[in-house]
């Protein structure tokens, strides 16, 4: 990957306007990608793409390589295949998922009575390797009224729904790729990003139940989860079954590796959440109520990273290496050159800065991302004295931009890191009615927010463009060099005297 200096904007799909309550692959994600290369920025990072499940969050999916519909721009599909269009408008702030799929849904099935199959809707339906098997899943997960597979009663499918929900598939596709194409083409990359779990309801649990602790029945038999941490003295319960990496490494962890290149096809870049995991992961007990029932593990480390490289030299990552880390985790990123991330609102401690001298250039900063505060709403938690002492020492660093929460994105833009990424409203400066995520919740507001005009975003790029030129993050795409991995790799060992052993990661923390 270039070392170039970069900047970009965190922008998830379902954040742009849209027309049907939601943003899509439409008119308006075309105009954000101007707005994105008239600013100066090279980098477009969004969220998950596929089919959102439990709490409507991108975290917690139907697959692992589908995508929703909710993101099919209608416009752009009845155009394409010459109908009629009478579109009922839905302009809101904030995203109502049932509303828009049952609106979606009604277009859609119009569509698909239209729709004659070609010669790239074939050629898709051969490269998608895990098609049938996610057209058989949701298609049953329809017949049994959206419940988990564990309470299915209905197993038949017909061959019209089955067409169906290829149809759906593949005008994703197509749609994604032109938008990813046009954004290439004004020399913007896009940053993927893709969860280290799978949900529980999703297709790739239900027919490789051999790779995740599942008992007899398909339940899991310990979870995903985090210990306390910045965001919840409990812990956080994800509950996602945990993958069984001693069956997976006897094929060389093929699933991870058709995961990783069909999703280097959809992305230039790739973020993988939850980095840490793959050293050491914090397994849950299935039935427990809490995460603190949780105990270390070791993960696959170094072998599951020569495995992905073996078969992916080309391989283009961004890693969350955040939280309470040992320094193995570290070490093994580093192992791979891997791109680590760097979130400045935990680096300003009231009204200080902790010093960044030392900071690498081979990582990406972040004001925050989507699990965070605003930069405008964590600043209006502070006392006034704090804010003004942050304000007069971010002054004495240079940065004399009029509002505060201006001079925390210029700071960011201003550190040593190859690559900087400020999440839309940090730049729009709004209050946290603007977050989008608040870990350790579920349901309403998370993944809901949304701009619901392309003009809120005009002024904040204009200023955007100042501070990217004025610390030289002006770039272009012409080429991504691909991923050297040193040859020996360096194996890191796993340090006896380290906090987290392989006796101590068996013990309750």
């Amino acid at each position: 990957m270039t070392k170039q200096r970069r900047a970009g904007v965190l922008m998830p799909i379902f954040s742009l306007p849209g027309t049907i309550g939601i943003g899509d692959f439409g008119t308006s994600a075309y105009e954000f990608v101007d707005s994105l290369k008239s600013s100066g920025s090279t980098l477009w990072q969004i969220l998950p793409l596929n089919p959102v499940g439990y709490g409507n969050s991108p975290y917690q999916t139907y697959s692992a390589f589908a995508g929703d519909e909710i993101y099919i721009s209608i416009e752009n599909l009845y155009e394409s295949m010459d109908l009629k269009l009478e579109l009922e408008f839905v302009i809101n702030r904030s995203v109502d998922y049932d509303q828009v799929r049952s609106l979606k849904q009604t277009y859609l099935k119009q569509a698909f009575g239209y729709f004659k199959k070609d010669e790239t809707y074939e050629s898709f339906v051969k490269e998608a390797f895990w098609l049938e098997e996610y057209v058989q899943f949701i298609t049953m997960k329809k017949n049994n009224g959206l419940n988990s597979w564990l309470d299915w009663d209905l197993f038949e499918t017909t061959e019209h729904d089955l067409e169906y929900e290829r149809f759906i598939q593949y005008v994703f596709y197509i749609q994604w790729m032109e938008l990813k194409t046009y954004a290439n083409k004004n020399d913007v990359l896009v940053v993927g990003d893709i969860p280290i779990y799978l949900g529980h309801d999703s297709a790739e649990v239900y027919f490789h139940r051999d790779q995740f602790y599942l008992d007899k029945k398909g339940k899991p038999t310990v979870v995903a989860g985090v210990p306390a941490d910045f965001f919840s003295l409990e812990g956080q319960l994800w509950g996602n079954p945990l993958y069984r990496w001693d069956a997976m490494k006897t094929d060389g962890y093929q699933f991870w590796v058709d995961r990783l290149k069909w999703n280097q096809k959809l992305f230039d870049v790739i973020r993988i959440d939850h980095f840490r995991a793959f050293d050491t992961y914090w397994e849950i007990p299935g039935d427990a109520i809490s995460a603190t029932e949780g105990v270390w593990k070791i993960g696959p480390r170094n072998d599951f990273f020569d495995a992905m490289y073996k078969a992916m030299p080309d391989l283009n990552l961004v890693v969350e290496d955040l939280g309470d880390l040992r320094p193995e985790v570290l070490e093994l990123r580093d192992d791979y050159d891997l791109m680590g991330m760097k979130i400045i609102q935990f680096s300003l401690n009231s009204w200080e800065i902790i010093k960044d001298e030392a900071l690498e250039c081979n990582l990406l900063a972040y004001t925050g991302t989507h699990d965070n505060e605003t930069v405008q709403g964590m600043l209006m938690g502070m006392t006034r004295n704090q804010r003004y002492r942050l304000k007069k020492n971010l002054e004495r660093m240079g940065m004399k931009d009029k509002k505060l929460f201006q001079k925390i994105n210029h700071y960011t833009l201003s550190l040593p890191c190859n690559w900087a990424i400020i999440p839309s409203q940090d730049l729009m400066g709004l209050d946290n009615s603007a977050r989008i995520n608040t870990p350790a919740t579920i349901g309403s507001p998370n993944w809901e927010w949304k701009v619901d005009s392309m003009n809120s975003l005009y002024r904040p790029m204009r200023e955007f463009k100042k501070l990217i030129t004025e610390t030289e993050r002006l770039g272009n795409i012409t080429k991504i060099q691909k991923k050297k991995v040193k040859k020996p790799i360096k194996k890191t060992k796993i340090d006896e005297s380290s906090t987290v052993d392989k006796e101590a990661v068996e013990k309750k923390i």
